[in-house]
């Protein structure tokens, strides 16, 4: 009995199944890249709404220039494989403000950059938050077939402090 060719036969009935797999762990490691990238391009973005934030009263426009402009140019800056078209103001990429009230000791509901007023001034102790989602479809078409669309979101905060940092009151180190 030959048995000639019979390796070459299980190769190609195994080939098509490793290829498959391969792209599927490259695929999903693209997203995950997306993924990363997008959450650190969002703490940038956040790092600099701390370090630059207003602290007096502005108008609509202002408040606007800076939540959709300067800080969705900082978040654009740090993004590589992150589609930055798909970043499009008041629809995938939010900022929200969340007023800290001492009285309660909790935030009160978050208010969009886009509604606040001419009123509204940030106060140490207040939160800022980004919110971005990012549409990604899979490269290769066979993953496209199974996955033809992932959602990618990623929402984050930070909180003003004070400009001389923070206090925890004396130290709790014993004397030498």
């Amino acid at each position: 009995m030959r048995r000639r060719g019979q390796g070459l036969v299980e190769f190609a009935l195994a080939l098509p199944l490793l290829l498959f797999l391969a792209m599927a762990i490259a695929d999903f490691g693209r997203i995950l890249l997306i993924y990363a990238e997008l959450g650190g391009g969002v703490r940038e973005a956040l790092r600099y709404a701390i370090v630059q934030a207003p602290t007096s009263s502005m108008t609509k426009a202002q408040w606007s220039s800076f939540c959709y402009e300067a800080l969705l140019d900082r978040l654009k800056a740090t993004l590589v494989l992150t589609p930055k078209q798909a970043l499009v103001p008041q629809s995938t990429y939010f900022v929200y403000f969340e007023s800290f009230r001492y009285d309660t000791g909790q935030f009160q509901p978050a208010v969009e950059c886009a509604s606040v007023d001419k009123k509204f001034v940030l106060k140490r102790e207040d939160r800022v938050v980004i919110d971005a989602r990012v549409t990604v479809s899979p490269v290769t078409p066979m993953i496209q077939a199974l996955l033809p669309q992932v959602t990618i979101r990623y929402r984050a905060g930070r909180t003003l402090f004070p400009p001389d940092g923070v206090y925890f009151g004396p130290s709790q180190l014993p004397s030498p």
